[in-house]
């Protein structure tokens, strides 16, 4: 599945989302993204309702956290991240299209702007795979 198709599958796809924790493995080549999606609609009981999941990639090509601006309260202070995600696209930066050029044709790549940071996080990889953290996992495409 790719990072976009998982996001047609959510309620919200990855918007307004917050990051608790990621778990980088390099030796297994994958990165695990523990986040509460929001999950509520608008014209429902809870419509500012969170699920917790966790998306994995594997294997994972490339894994980066841009630098937070200084400018922002980059210190963490015992909150998650709140983060929205998007596709990347070639033609944005040149440093990342030079990444993305060798990267295999069918990678998933995407990225998550990190609001408290206003920084990136990007991610590539084979085969995104998400689950809620109470075991239900959302169907392959």
């Amino acid at each position: 599945m790719t990072f976009e198709e998982l996001a047609e599958k959510l309620p919200n796809g990855f918007h307004d989302s917050k990051i608790r924790e990621i778990k980088v493995d390099f030796v297994a080549r994958s990165v695990s993204v523990c986040m509460d999606l929001l999950v509520g609609l608008p014209h429902t009981s809870t419509p500012e309702g969170y699920r917790a999941g966790t998306l994995k990639l594997e294997p994972t090509y490339l894994f980066f956290i841009e630098p937070p601006d200084p400018a922002y309260d980059f210190i963490p202070n015992g909150s998650p991240l709140s983060a929205s995600g998007n596709s990347v696209k070639v033609g944005g930066d040149t440093k990342i299209d030079s990444l993305l050029s060798v990267l295999p044709a069918n990678a998933a790549v995407y990225l998550f702007f990190l609001d408290n940071w206003n920084s990136y996080l990007y991610l590539a990889g084979g085969e995104v795979v998400f689950s809620w953290d109470d075991g239900a996992v959302l169907d392959a495409c």
